[in-house]
């Protein structure tokens, strides 16, 4: 069940300027709207304030003036002695924890600016909950309370977020704005908040990140539906809030885009030191593998879109024919609006965030579906995303196989997946349902082609690279050697030494060495040992899934490991007679994500070029071609359908758009 938490004010009176005592306390309107609505919803609902003293009502919100009629009046007098057994035994405040609590809720009323301006019990609930990305309501004068969160070098928390309260011109409208120590809105806007004022007394809220903040009484009810929209997490209720978010517009200019990428970007940098050790508990990554292949490509990615969005974005002229002048014609990107994005656990952290910067940047929401296999990326992601990203800009569902079922019933405008062709095939089938444009970004049995005369220790230092980062577990990695010729039993010896190289004589104890995502996997791929020689490693321990970076000599083709990606620490040696057998090798295949060759020859080049298909094709390190940002990544065929990186991103997250203009003049 979903919990809230209600921080109440304890205070009984307002002292104003002048010394004297104002009757005060909670405003009814402002904690009977919400808990109502919270209630109804099925919500948990505790109440706390300072010292577990009772929470008592501002009088004058009950006379039928304030509350907008004497049947108002009667009706929210009515409830709150519904609820009186939690107003008068409210939990204490200092022993909250707020992390047992889906939502946070700070109904307003004169009281705070007392009462919670100045506690720091609440101060500290309202950082940890700014800082675990759950919702934050404060309504009406409550947002005072937001100025006990401070920093430890005294700094307030607030700074830079976007936020209403109760207005100077509301104090004044009021009677109060001479008779105050200090108004709220001076005080917030003077401590660095970006604050918002409306019209006296309309229904106005606004929502930064994870902040949701109501102007006066009559955001009660708005202020209480947008947290109940910002906690759900059924995909029916996330791909609406999503979608209603698109529907404003608000995406679509360019400095939106690039405040989103920003915020993304700093998502990256701030929180560094905890993605990390995400990935190090799901995979056993090190930190600077887990950084170089994870966080600072994604930040390459970012960086490369945002210098280059605004000529991405431009419209394109287009020639016009000679019958149809006088005319221009232009082509425009239009967003997409929705995408769905569902990330793998091999790159957690990478496959899912630069699809993200994709999306953002053409101007779409997004819901991210983490993996469940890389829990601590995935917990990691949804609660750092809405620290940094509205919950109306892009939103983390996590979960398994029900969760993603019933997120591909939803309709979205894209589903970006990563992942294996099985899958992949139940997400085509879900998306044309509702003729759902897809990216499948897919794997395959990459192939490495070793040709004669080249230089087989620098060839084995890099396939050895490329093969064992992360334990094997890489959608591109060379997946199997082709060995022309004579080259076999010599590249076996040098990429033993490689392996040395990179890892010691020990790779278990080697920090930087990952280990197989979970015992599954890790019987799949011990299995796969008896098909080929040993020539290095084979060593493993299912405790702690690691298993040795692994060559095999002397595999035959059809062998169990040749069947299948591999997906993981192991490099077979399939030697051939000569290129010709090689091209047939392939292409008598499915067609592989990468193909990478190491050869001197322009000519094998050339053949390789034209005469097989592959999702991408290097010559001489494998791998890095994904790390270029002007190339697409994609796959082809059995290996995916799609592209995206840099500006393949923009064209796969938008609807490039002809547009003609005639006068009729």
């Amino acid at each position: 069940m979903t919990s809230a938490l209600f921080v109440v004010t304890g205070a009984t009176h307002w002292t104003l300027a002048d010394g004297t005592e104002h009757p005060t306390g909670f405003w009814a309107e402002e904690l009977a709207e919400p808990h109502r609505i919270f209630r109804e919803a099925g919500l948990e609902i505790t109440i706390a304030t300072p010292g577990g003293v009772a929470a008592p009502v501002d009088p004058a919100s009950l006379t039928p003036a304030a509350a907008g009629g004497a049947a108002q009046a009667e009706r929210l007098a009515a409830y709150l002695d519904g609820i009186r057994a939690g107003l008068e035994g409210p939990a204490r405040l200092e022993e909250i924890d707020p992390d047992a609590y889906d939502l946070v809720f700070y109904p307003g009323g004169h009281g705070p600016m007392e009462d919670l301006a100045g506690n720091e019990t609440s101060g500290r609930i309202l950082i940890r909950t700014l800082d675990s990305g759950k919702p934050l309501g404060l309504l009406c004068h409550a947002p005072a309370a937001l100025l006990a969160a401070r920093h430890e070098d005294g700094s307030p928390t607030f700074a830079g977020y976007r936020m209403t309260a109760f207005s100077n011109a509301e104090e004044t409208a009021a009677g109060f704005a001479d008779r105050a120590a200090w108004l709220l809105q001076d005080r917030l806007s003077a401590l660095g908040a970006d604050f918002v004022a409306a019209a006296p007394f309309a229904p106005h809220t606004v929502v930064d990140r994870n902040l949701h903040t109501g102007q006066n009484p009559a955001s009660s009810a708005e202020l209480a539906r947008t947290l109940l929209a910002a906690v759900a997490t059924d995909p029916t209720t996330v791909a609406a809030r999503l979608r209603a978010r698109f529907a404003t517009g608000r995406t679509r200019p360019l400095e939106w885009r690039l405040r989103q990428l920003a915020a993304v970007r700093a998502l990256l940098t701030e929180q560094q030191d905890t993605l990390l050790a995400a990935l190090h508990a799901d995979l056993g990554k090190g930190p600077e593998e887990a950084y170089r292949t994870e966080i600072g490509f994604t930040l390459n990615e970012l960086d490369h879109t945002v210098a280059n969005l605004a000529q991405w974005l431009s419209p394109r002229p287009a020639a016009v024919p000679d019958a149809f002048r006088p005319a221009e014609a232009r082509v425009v990107r239009d967003p997409l609006g929705v995408v769905l994005i569902i990330a793998p656990w091999n790159y957690p952290l990478q496959l899912a965030l630069a699809p993200l910067v994709g999306a953002l940047a053409a101007g779409n929401t997004a819901v991210l579906k983490p993996s469940e296999l890389a829990p601590a990326t995935s917990a990691a992601l949804a609660r750092l995303l809405p620290r940094y990203l509205d919950r109306e800009t892009a939103a983390v569902v996590e979960g398994g196989v029900p969760e993603t079922t019933a997120l591909l019933e939803q309709r979205w405008d894209h589903i970006f997946y990563t992942g294996n062709g099985t899958v992949g095939r139940i997400v085509m089938a879900a998306a044309a349902r509702h003729l759902t444009p897809v990216t499948l970004e897919l794997g395959g049995k990459s192939p490495a082609v070793v040709e004669p005369g080249v230089d087989l220790a620098a060839t084995a230092q890099r396939l050895a690279r490329g093969k064992f980062q992360n334990a094997g577990q890489t959608c591109v990695a060379p997946d199997y050697v082709l060995a022309v010729g004579d080259t076999a039993a010599e590249l076996g010896a040098h990429l033993a030494e490689a392996v040395r190289a990179l890892y010691g004589d020990d790779p278990s104890i080697a920090p930087e060495y990952g280990r197989i995502v979970n015992e599954r996997h890790f019987d799949r791929l011990t299995a796969l040992l008896d098909d080929g020689r040993v020539v290095t490693g084979g060593q493993h321990d299912r405790e702690s899934r690691y298993l040795a970076p692994t060559v095999l000599a002397d595999v035959a083709p059809d062998a169990p490991v040749m069947r299948e990606e591999i997906f993981g620490p192991i490099l077979p040696i399939v030697p051939v007679p000569d290129l010709d057998a090689a091209v047939a090798f392939i292409n008598e295949r499915d067609k592989p994500l990468a193909l990478y060759a190491f050869t001197e020859s322009a000519e094998t080049k050339r053949r390789l070029t034209e005469e097989t298909s592959s999702g991408g094709l290097a010559f001489g390190l494998p791998v890095s071609h994904l790390a270029v940002p002007e190339l697409p990544f994609g796959g082809v065929g059995e290996s995916g359908m799609g592209r995206y990186h840099g500006e393949y991103s923009i064209e796969t997250f938008s609807h490039t758009k002809a547009v003609l203009d005639k006068p009729l003049g």
